[in-house]
């Protein structure tokens, strides 16, 4: 009996549990109990991914010696002849495994997976939720909030053996199958729906990151997002501190909630552990002096405060490690983006974060390598890979729309099974289901990764995923297992109650959990049509219209084509901007913001003044000796510009009318200047005043200068009214083709979501004719 290869399975899915496990969890804040159960669900889970396969390939050897040895027995009658033919005809696989062996194997994997997500993890689910102090106000909160969840299942499980026992015998294995089949049916059901996202969405992902410039902007909006949440956090955290921080004042040291508040305490953050003191005075029956009696704190106000303060701590840990981590993500995307059209070929690095010890040794002195590294081969070798899983996933899909037939047969999955059977490769068959039931668990544990409800359970790696989310993934991991591979098993024809055949052999698995043929409108019903929805729900999925139905009801998502989705990540650059500030680095023009805050307003304005304004100085005009000179000496010199008013501001804030508003201050100074010039010529110039010696003249010159400057002022001032008016027009077109702006794009997005509609409408009526011509052809649900 050769064991290596189960032995190599059980360790190798071991490791691979321990990996996720250690990168979702912390074992050190975590109850041990609580790391024991949901290492067993997941490590069952992976297990079914490597034990299949064996299981599978056993079947195919079994049914090959069956069938080799009713054919040679009618030719020999010896025994031993007999025995040495059909060894010969039949390679026995390496993996070859003792089928008593598996069927132990797999009733402890089933059944502890079964006891685990129905029973156990719902029960530690209840009981990390709760802020109780002791065990045994937990354990009556679990069972109290699991009260309604175990009444429902045992009323569904109740009418479902109401109607076998009045259809059918019911004993003890129409029991069992029963129970299965109740089990299973509903993990078939969430089955679908997450293979009709994953199955999408991880080809989908994997080629959006050879899109540089596109997942820049995705992380930019979520950073935007994230930074929201971090202060909505921040801010619950501090009021729920501070009401911690007035019980402190009012609970005594020898008061009986005292224990409990010590307790809530040591839970509070570091960076608000100072805000809180415990205080040390005596009891001294102050809540019978106290007038106000409806606020004395109580025990139950204490459980609502520990529970509500344990999930915002963590909450708070993780949106503090994920900013980090993303904020690196982005600067790494975004040296990428700064380097993919360097004509050098040389890598230049602008982001202010070291880099890794691996990332040091193989590039610090190898730019141009790094540069065809992450700007040509990482972007080709992500887009082969997303196009390679996308083909696999319409593979998957196909498969799961004709599975039911088996002539012909239509699966392709069942195809490649039965050529390996055939030439007796039972290492292929391994091989090939293995990565079938990999890639069909990846796309539905992907969701389950994905699912983030109301922040309540969400899985983050770093050792960010609290007990709470840990235990809802593994309950729903022990669910999906089985149901998925009696699909799988659907998919490659090894069931006979999909094939009809039971000249087939059928795998350990499927003899120990029995057929779900006890219930009809199950097995002949649910199991066969229910997963043709993949088809619709992969349409919905590619088109987004989940995240487009969340975006019409306020959840903000990620669009190329929306104004919000913009603005939140031009917020997303500015807080980029700063983190760079904040890390000491340099900003390049590629980062740079279009918008501004309030600071940077200032900043604009008091740079205007500087470029605008007049310092009063004195003049020395007796040092010039030319009109140009005098020019010259006259724009160097500065003076304050005059207070600014309300009607100044778009002066100053408005960018595209800068220069038309300004006009009319540079040409007034212009005249002043032109003016004082003349001035200075005329009062400095001793030889005119000598040759002249007229003073009548000389002001009947300034008079007439001066009159000449007074119609120049004049028409200035008409012609700055003018300008104002222009300037009011222009900001009235710009408001104007903003709005213009917008209307456009939604009349843009609105017609191209009726061409999806159509190309729905049309997808969906040829597959249902497809369909329909299938099952009228094969009609699979008479026997």
């Amino acid at each position: 009996m050769s064991s290596g290869a189960l032995v190599f399975d059980v360790i190798f899915s071991c490791l691979i549990t321990l990996i996720f496990l250690y990168r979702c969890g912390n074992y050190r804040r975590q109850h041990p109990l609580t790391t024991a159960a949901v290492f067993i669900s997941w490590f069952f889970s992976v297990l079914f991914i490597f034990l299949l396969p064996l299981d599978i390939s056993l079947a195919a050897y079994r049914e090959c010696t069956r069938y080799k040895s009713s054919t040679e027995s009618t030719i020999n009658t010896d025994n031993l002849n007999q025995n040495n033919s059909v060894t010969d005809s039949c390679p026995r696989p390496w993996s070859y495994v003792d089928p008593q062996s598996y069927g132990v194997l797999w009733r402890i994997i089933y059944w502890t997976s079964q006891l685990l997500t129905w029973l156990v993890l719902p029960f530690m689910q209840s009981i990390c939720q709760t802020g109780e102090f002791y065990l045994k106000g937990k354990i009556r909160y679990a069972l109290r909030s699991n009260l309604f969840y175990y009444g429902t299942l045992l009323l569904i499980f109740g009418v479902l053996v109401i109607y076998v026992a009045i259809n059918y015998n019911l004993n003890a294995s129409n029991f069992k199958v029963t129970v299965i089949a109740a089990s299973t049916t509903w993990g078939l059901f969430l089955l679908v729906l997450m293979l009709g996202y994953g199955l999408v969405q991880v080809p989908l992902n994997v080629y959006n990151h050879s899109r540089t410039s596109y997942m820049l902007s995705h992380i930019q909006f979520k950073l935007s997002q994230l930074y929201n949440e971090k202060i909505d956090i921040e801010e619950r955290l501090e009021s729920l501190v501070d009401e911690v921080s007035k019980l402190c004042l009012e609970i005594k040291y020898n008061d009986p909630l005292r224990p409990c508040l010590e307790q809530i305490v040591k839970i509070i953050p570091e960076q608000y552990a100072n805000r809180v003191k415990l205080t040390m005075d005596d009891y001294e029956d102050y809540r019978i002096t106290s007038n106000n009696l409806t606020d004395l704190p109580t025990e139950t106000r204490l459980i609502k405060l520990h529970r509500l303060l344990k999930k915002n701590k963590h909450i708070h840990h993780r949106v503090q490690a994920s900013w980090i981590h993303m904020i690196h993500e982005a600067f790494y995307l975004e040296d990428i983006l700064n380097n993919e059209n360097n004509t050098n070929h040389s890598f230049v690095k602008q982001s202010p974060l070291p880099r890794s010890w691996l990332r040091q040794k193989m590039f610090d002195e190898h730019p141009i390598l790094e540069w065809y590294t992450f700007c040509l081969i990482r972007p080709l070798a992500l887009r082969m890979v997303g196009i390679v899983l996308g083909g696999i996933s319409i593979v998957v899909i196909w498969s799961e729309m004709t599975f039911f037939s088996a002539k012909p047969v239509l699966s392709i999955f069942a195809q490649c099974v039965n050529a390996a059977r055939r030439h007796y490769d039972y290492f292929t068959i391994e091989v090939f289901c293995c990565l079938s039931i990999a890639y069909l668990c990846l796309c539905a544990y992907y969701t389950i990764f994905r699912i983030r409800i109301f922040n309540y359970f969400y899985l983050s790696l770093y050792h960010l995923t609290d007990e709470n989310s840990l235990i809802f993934a593994a309950t729903f991991l022990c669910r999906l297992t089985a149901p998925l591979s009696y699909n799988f098993l659907g998919m490659i024809h090894m069931d006979q109650a999909i094939t009809k055949q039971t000249d087939r052999e059928e795998t350990v698995f499927t003899t120990i959990m029995g057929r779900m043929n006890v219930i009809p409108i199950i097995s002949k019903g649910f199991n066969f049509y229910f997963p043709m929805l993949i088809c619709i729900l992969c349409v919905g999925t590619y088109f987004r219209l989940g995240s487009r139905c969340l975006h019409i009801f306020g959840v903000r998502q990620f669009f190329d084509d929306d104004e919000i989705s913009a603005e939140y990540i031009e917020d997303g650059k500015n807080l980029m901007k700063r983190e760079r500030r904040n890390y000491g680095g340099n900003e390049t023009l590629s980062t740079m913001a279009n918008t501004t805050t309030a600071t940077q307003r200032h900043d604009r304005r008091k740079e205007l003044e500087e470029k605008y304004g007049l310092r009063s100085t004195t003049p020395d005009f007796t040092t010039s000796t030319s009109r140009d000179d005098r020019l010259l000496d006259l724009r160097s010199e500065t003076r304050q510009l005059r207070p600014l008013t309300s009607s100044d501001e778009p002066l100053i804030t408005v960018n595209n009318n800068q220069t038309v508003s300004s006009n009319t201050t540079v040409l007034q100074e212009s005249c002043f200047i032109y003016f004082m010039l003349y001035l200075s010529f005329k009062m400095s110039n001793p030889e005119d005043n000598q040759t002249n010696n007229n003073l009548s003249e000389l002001r009947a010159d300034v008079a007439a200068t001066t009159d000449v400057l007074k119609v120049t002022v004049e028409k200035l001032v008409q012609r700055g009214d003018n300008l104002d008016a222009l300037n009011n027009r222009a900001e009235t077109l710009n408001s104007t083709s903003y709005h213009f702006r917008g209307t456009a794009r939604r009349v843009n997005r609105r017609m191209r979501w009726q061409n999806y509609k159509l190309t729905i409408f049309i997808i969906f009526v040829v597959v249902c004719v497809i369909a329909f011509i299938i099952l009228m052809a094969l009609h699979p649900w008479k026997t």
